[in-house]
């Protein structure tokens, strides 16, 4: 192991076409949704961390608000520090970002990841431990909107049956915007009903109920159904552990919360208030690998398994080192779009619909240390802002 000598940010755009946000819309409020011949440029963050025996890790994706400011400070404690030192840097850069969410340290940690296991030639889930080689794999698709883009139930089931029949064995729907009880529990029975009863399915409503009558209800109608869960049914954003424990207690399925819940603490309070089921991570909310391990081993020792939300390399190796099989989302899919991850690796890597295989499975990469690779000129001609820091 060696010193880290340089910490190197980027962040950059890329364009996702015939989508936006629309703020004007109390409706959609901000969620980022299908329009013909618009196009949304998304903010993504790449962190590239050099050691003193020039060995570079790194790491790029989606950035949440807020991620660069925390990760200039997140590297900042990194630099002249041993790259070993994780738990040293995740701890001491968390507290130096406070009060925020360091959505910045979660890029740092990753990075020191993909240098461990460059320096020791593993992959990451080498390194956790993990035997799985691929990851059983569900379509989780856009929010229904009214412009053409799963606008009806039918328009739902009929996109559905057309990933099945590529392989997919499991289907999300994410709600429409406007939380109509009604449609909701429409759709879901039509999603039993059209795609059989041999496939997972799930609903994540994405935050649009007002009451908990309305989830309850909803939620019934996904039991009947026998969906796999329900999540995050509730306004505003799926923090408060009570309304979701009376939700609980009223459906006979499983209730995955936790996306907005972010940190290990804080999701430990919230399935031992009984607000959950089952717990949802993702490394880029919740604080890297390290922050990310945390509640994976903590749900465990309870017999509560951690979904990943949403694609990532990363994520497929947290699920292969995982005690249950859990289930690897590729979100945000829909006839507008196949592939929901940045087009920026040029490795072979793809969250592409068309990249599953006959049994519906995905593989884990198995390069050292995350095991993809970028595509650096990409990233150069669309660079927003960089820094370097060095000892």
């Amino acid at each position: 192991m060696a010193r880290i000598e340089k910490v190197e940010l980027t962040r950059f755009t890329t364009d996702v076409p015939n989508f936006d946000r629309d703020y004007t819309d109390d409706i959609v409020a901000g969620t980022m949704a299908y329009r013909d011949g618009a196009v949304l440029k998304r903010p993504l963050l790449m962190v590239r961390i050099t050691d003193a025996d020039g060995v570079v890790g790194e790491y790029a994706n989606w950035a949440p608000s807020g991620s660069w400011d925390s990760a200039v400070t997140s590297a900042k404690m990194a630099l002249g520090r041993d790259w070993g030192d994780r738990e040293g840097i995740w701890r001491n850069a968390r507290r130096a970002n406070r009060p925020g969410n360091p959505y910045g340290l979660s890029f740092i940690d990753i990075a020191l990841w993909d240098l461990a296991g460059k320096a020791w030639n593993a992959s990451l889930s080498a390194l956790l431990g993990g035997w799985r080689k691929t990851v059983r794999s569900y379509a989780s698709c856009n929010n229904g909107d009214r412009f053409g883009n799963l606008s009806s139930k039918e328009d739902v089931a009929e996109f559905f049956l057309g990933l099945k029949e590529r392989g997919w064995t499991g289907f999300k729907m994410h709600s429409w915007n406007e939380g109509n009880q009604r449609e909701e529990i429409a759709n879901v029975l039509n999603m039993r009903k059209t795609l059989g009863d041999e496939v997972e399915l799930m609903l994540d409503p994405a935050c649009v109920f007002d009451n908990l009558h309305d989830a309850i209800q909803v939620g019934r109608a996904c039991s009947e159904a026998k969906f796999r869960w329900i999540e995050d049914p509730l306004r505003p954003i799926g923090l408060g552990a009570y309304q979701h424990k009376k939700l609980r207690e009223a459906i006979d399925i499983p209730v995955l919360q936790t996306e907005h819940v972010a940190g290990p603490e804080a999701k430990a309070d919230f399935l031992l208030a009984g607000g959950t089921d089952l717990l949802r991570a993702d490394v880029h909310y919740d604080l890297g690998i390290t922050g990310s391990l945390k509640t994976i081993r903590f749900g465990e020792c309870l017999g509560v398994s951690t979904e990943m939300h949403a694609p990532s390399p990363v994520h497929r190796h947290l699920i292969a080192c995982q005690q249950a099989e859990t289930l690897y989302e590729v979100a945000n899919v829909s006839p507008a779009m196949d592939d929901p991850s940045p087009l920026i690796y040029t490795c072979g890597y793809s969250d592409n619909i068309a990249a599953i295989s006959a049994d519906g499975r995905l593989p884990v990469p198995q390069g050292p240390g995350v095991g993809v690779s970028y595509d650096m000129d990409l990233i150069a001609a669309n660079t927003v802002q960089s820094e370097v820091l060095t000892v």
